[in-house]
């Protein structure tokens, strides 16, 4: 079935959003060493304040939605600060010669620089707070009761053009700012913004014409929840079956959970295990690849996988897999993906490297749990929630990757690179099999209880999954 043409506008808008952000975030502890001459430690942690404040905020910036602006308007606001945060970017990297002669930034004392830099990284985190969660609520809006079981497809093309952008941003940054550049940042920067103020023309020039509902009506223009209360009644309490929901919710969002958790490792662990224990010499033409090559391959496996999950999903049949067992299955995936590198060191003898397929076989599997994962698990909240509290119940999904990356960097704190360590300073773990095999253990054995309940979900969720 054809999807509306307003999907597209808004994917392509999230396209360049995600070009936007990448770019800022590929360029942020670099800058804030090379430029602002912040401290390697001082610097990481900035960037987890930053990074995880975005999606703290999608809380009130998915309230606000529901309540006040409507989507339109959300979308508007959040990348209007966007812009105004890059442009402060690249401004303030424009300039770099009067830090030129500082050797360390004072804890005591912020410069004009800092100053302009830390309102950027503020304006930056509201626009993202605004953006991300309000798009993405926009979406089953273009359909009816009857076809929402399209929202799975419509969330995989949204989800692929995401990836485009993730994957051209750091291609950007190598080929326009390259490494240790003080001077280049500012024109990275400038990318983004541009990137960002080509998204707000797409959104609101093709918006007029295609954000419009099933029956032509123009959507995302009020609050849901003046719509829902005018359309229902008045009050807040819920329903037994919104009650129902709201349980599928919560465990919709630890399947999230759990996913984001073991994703991340791609970021710490995995990074540390390409280093030390994969050969990254190119066969044929001897060239010996950067451990931060392998974060290449997720997006790209992206762009290639999701037409396949596109045209599986896309189907409004009755016999259509549910969203629960996709996401059964992509957990299943991910005690897979991390199975096949408990095999791969049990393939090879002491002091010896692995080949990078299996590295590239894992990040395969992963891909392949992503996408049953997190496009259906989006869309299935937006099916679950109550119409009036989408925004916001999307906001809290966003929540749970910040508390993910908590529990992810106390994952990787224990991967044994050279001694045991200690998982949660309770789980022994003594080589990297045994990392690697409770990571799978712990995939399968959550996967298999999720799929044992999954009709006891699907009843609760009163057929909407």
């Amino acid at each position: 079935m054809k999807h509306p043409n307003g999907i597209y506008v808004l994917s392509s808008t999230a396209m360049l959003e995600s070009l936007s952000y990448y770019i800022f975030a590929g360029l942020l502890v670099m800058y804030m060493i090379d430029v602002l001459h912040f401290s390697d430690p001082f610097s990481t942690y900035l960037f987890g304040i930053a990074f995880g404040s975005t999606y703290i905020l999608q809380i009130v910036g998915g309230y606000i939605c529901d309540r006040y602006l409507g989507n339109r308007k959300s979308v508007i606001f959040g990348i209007s600060f966007i812009i105004i945060a890059q442009l402060i970017f690249s401004y303030d990297a424009s300039l770099f010669a009067l830090s030129t002669n500082i050797q360390e930034h004072s804890a005591l004392l912020f410069t004009y620089p800092e100053i302009i830099f830390l309102i950027g990284v503020a304006l930056m985190a509201i626009g993202v707070s605004f953006f991300k969660v309000n798009i993405a609520s926009f979406i089953d809006q273009f359909y009816n009761e009857g076809d929402l079981k399209l929202l799975d497809s419509a969330f995989s093309i949204f989800y692929l053009f995401i990836n485009i952008g993730g994957f051209f941003a750091p291609l950007f940054i190598n080929f326009v700012v390259g490494v240790h550049h003080p001077d280049l940042y500012q024109f990275g920067f400038f990318i983004g913004f541009i990137a960002m103020f080509i998204g707000l023309l797409v959104f609101i020039l093709f918006g007029k014409r295609f954000f419009l509902s099933p029956e032509g009506k123009p959507i995302g223009t009020e609050p849901r929840f003046k719509i829902q209360t005018n359309k229902v009644n008045k009050t807040d309490k819920l329903s037994k079956v919104e009650i129902n929901r709201f349980k599928v919710i919560f465990a919709i969002l630890i399947s999230a959970l759990v996913f984001q958790i073991f994703n991340q490792q791609i970021y710490t662990s995995m990074i540390l295990f390409a280093e030390s224990h994969v050969n990254n010499i190119i066969p044929f033409i001897n060239h010996e690849i950067a451990p931060s090559f392998y974060l290449t391959l997720n997006p790209l496996f992206i762009i290639f996988l999701s037409p396949i999950y596109i045209k599986m999903f896309n189907s409004n049949d009755k016999k259509t897999i549910s969203s629960i067992t996709k996401i059964g299955a992509g957990i299943l995936l991910l005690g897979v993906a991390y199975l096949v590198l408990f095999i791969a060191m049990g393939s090879i003898g002491s002091g010896m490297k692995l080949n990078m397929l299996w590295l590239i076989l894992f990040n395969f599997c992963l891909v392949n749990s992503e996408l049953l994962i997190m496009p259906v698990t989006l869309s299935a909240i937006t099916k679950l929630a109550p119409k009036k509290y989408i925004s916001s119940m999307i906001g809290i999904y966003y929540v749970t990757f910040s508390i993910a990356s908590i529990i992810a960097g106390l994952c990787a704190s224990a991967f044994p690179n050279d001694n045991p360590t200690m998982l949660f300073n309770i789980i022994p773990i003594a080589n990297l099999q045994t990392y690697f095999i409770i990571f799978a253990m712990f995939g399968f054995i959550i996967g298999v209880i999720w799929l044992l309940f999954k009709n006891k979900m699907v009843k609760l969720s009163s057929g909407a999954l």
